[in-house]
């Protein structure tokens, strides 16, 4: 990706989400980012959302308003529309965070060998109230945790990709599951390449009160997930499925001092579970770089001046 603004793709699906669809199109439009295509994908709404996707339809790159069999076939309907070389989907009831596009375009740039990226989650409150309550350990994510099944969850709205992994990963979304597309993807993505996180906000996942499908129905979606976990696992090689067999109990022990972020057993964990480096931000270079880069402890004024320990003196490489 040569260019300062590679195109991003973003897809968006809606069916009857009239109370947040403004909120959501006009998190990706007001971005203005120079080098968008967005595509929305509406399932035949009868509650107004139309005439909302019509009041944005001169900077919305293709839409439509059709019956469909569901969501995943909505959103495979519009990444087959997309050409952008970053990709992505956000739900109609979801949003993105400012500047967040722009971000996401200087992390690809900055890591040409970054395939997939994905920020610590964050959450709204149905009234779209930010709420950061989520570390990052909890958004580090490794096909090795994948396929010990600790899998809950990557954030599929702060989630990006280039088309280059799509296309050697099928280019496709499974419509066979009802609620787990995101975490079939995902699956397959992880057979290619690792999966690398960014503190940079960019997006959230919206709590609503009532007929929230990944709430209502999550232990069949978990059970869709599991199911997916061990067709992997059936994929894999006799003595490869007996490594994850055995680190699973292990890393469930370890895992402690990796939340709880003890140094040593911190980095036992993440060299055992293969865990990416996180993507950070360094305010001295004005750029993305990929260390373990954040401020912990309290500082220490020293010779008149303010130094983070945790920040200078323990980069976790």
């Amino acid at each position: 990706m040569n260019s300062k603004y590679p195109k991003i793709s973003i897809v968006t699906v809606n069916l009857n989400q009239v109370k947040f669809l403004e909120e959501c199109i006009l998190s990706v439009l007001d971005q203005n980012y120079p080098n968008l295509e967005y595509i929305i994908i509406d399932g035949g709404s009868s509650d107004g959302s139309v005439d909302i996707i019509k009041k944005y339809e001169n900077r919305i790159t293709y839409w439509e308003s059709t019956k469909d069999k569901g969501q995943y076939y909505a959103l495979q309907k519009g990444l087959s529309k997309t050409t952008g070389e970053i990709m992505a989907w956000i739900n109609s009831d979801d949003k993105y965070l400012p500047k967040s596009f722009i971000a996401i375009a200087q992390i690809f740039q900055c890591f040409p060998s970054i395939s997939w990226l994905t920020s610590v989650a964050k959450e709204y409150t149905e009234e779209g109230i930010l709420v950061n309550r989520i570390t990052p350990q909890w958004s580090q994510w490794s096909k090795t945790r994948y396929l010990t099944y600790d899998f809950q969850f990557i954030q599929q709205e702060s989630t990006f990709w280039k088309r280059s992994l799509w296309e050697v990963a099928g280019g496709h979304i499974n419509t066979e599951f009802e609620l787990a597309g995101d975490m079939e993807l995902w699956a397959r993505f992880f057979r290619y390449e690792e999966l690398h996180t960014t503190v940079a906000s960019i997006a959230g996942f919206r709590y609503r009160k009532l007929n929230q499908r990944s709430r209502l129905f999550l232990d069949k979606y978990l059970n869709e997930s599991k199911n997916i976990i061990k067709r992997e696992r059936r994929m894999l090689p006799f003595l490869s499925n007996i490594k994850y067999t055995l680190l699973r109990p292990f890393g469930m022990f370890l895992s402690i001092f990796f939340f709880l972020d003890i140094p040593f057993l911190r980095k036992l964990y993440s060299f055992l579970y293969c865990i990416p480096t996180l993507i950070t931000y360094d305010f001295d270079q004005h750029q993305f770089i990929q260390k373990n880069y954040l401020v912990k402890l309290p500082s220490l004024f020293t010779f008149g001046k303010q130094v983070h320990r945790k920040m200078k003196f323990k980069n976790d490489e």
